[in-house]
């Protein structure tokens, strides 16, 4: 099925975007891991949301996945790994399958924080995104995660039963149960080390010797989700329509710079569809 709009993320921005789309009668997809707004969720109190005063974010958030899911929108719990265009629309690809859209709005958020010092020099090489993309390879070898995500914990498990033993650095506490090869570490990861491939994972208490390095938050570099996508800085340039410099395709939230506030994401998000409801009746003229 051909959408008329794919939202990758539904943090405030994506969830905005996809209520003003169900408004405007677009078939909508809107990829999001399950997690839905991981940083939003970890405020406490937030004071300065619009009719909503002394809420916390994990409450303001699920109102907005609760409004999001009354659209109906076509929910897909895996991450997109790429975008690419095709004859006019744009094919976006997932572990589960390929997905086809007409325009592509990208929340993405931002990734805090820099790249791992080798994360970039070894992607490919031992260090990967995507558990179902490549797991494989590491069938009875040591195997090394670092994740913001608790959904990611089915990731984990899914590495457990391919390798020796998952070493696991992560910012929240080990769910209970899982496989027995699975070692919470309580290190700090600093640089990836490898000569030709990943051999190790340095941290503030040594290195650990791992085959595979499995990287897992909430937002990918953002160049790898979508050649040719113009940035600015770690952000994607837009103009005011939120549009970037490929056709069909806008950006809305935090990936398009400061300040980083929820009634700026929300309001992106709705501006961005109203555009590309723009575009698609441009098209079709």
């Amino acid at each position: 099925m051909l959408y008329n709009i794919a939202i990758i993320g539904a943090g405030p921005a994506g969830c905005s975007a996809a209520v003003t789309a169900a408004a405007r009668n677009l078939s909508t997809l809107i990829f999001d891991t399950g997690d839905f707004g991981l940083a939003l969720r970890k405020s406490s109190l937030i004071k300065n949301y619009l009719g909503l005063p002394d809420v916390s974010g994990d409450t303001l958030m699920n109102t907005f996945v609760d409004h999001m899911k009354a659209g109906k929108p076509e929910l897909v719990t895996h991450k997109v790994l790429n975008v690419m265009p095709m004859n006019g629309h744009y094919f976006l690809a997932t572990p589960d399958g390929i997905y086809e859209a007409e325009t592509v709005l990208l929340c993405l958020g931002v990734r805090h924080g820099s790249a791992l010092a080798g994360e970039k020099e070894f992607l490919g090489k031992g260090v990967s995104y995507c558990a179902t993309c490549d797991g494989s390879f590491y069938r009875g070898r040591m195997i090394g995660v670092i994740t913001t995500l608790p959904s990611a914990w089915e990731e984990i498990t899914f590495l457990a039963g391919l390798g020796s033993e998952v070493k696991v650095w992560a910012s929240y506490e080990r769910p209970a149960g899982g496989p027995d090869n699975i070692r919470w570490m309580n290190s700090k990861p600093l640089a990836v080390e490898g000569d030709g491939k990943v051999t190790a994972l340095k941290t503030d208490r040594g290195s650990e010797a791992v085959d595979g390095l499995f990287i897992l938050k909430e937002t990918d570099p953002i160049e790898k989700l979508m050649p040719g996508l113009e940035l600015d800085g770690q952000f994607i340039r837009v103009d005011r329509s939120m549009a970037t410099n490929l056709a069909g395709v806008y950006a809305a939230g935090d990936c398009t710079g400061l300040p980083w506030q929820i009634n700026k994401a929300a309001g992106e998000g709705q501006i961005a569809v109203l555009s590309a409801a723009s575009y698609l009746a441009n098209k079709k003229d």
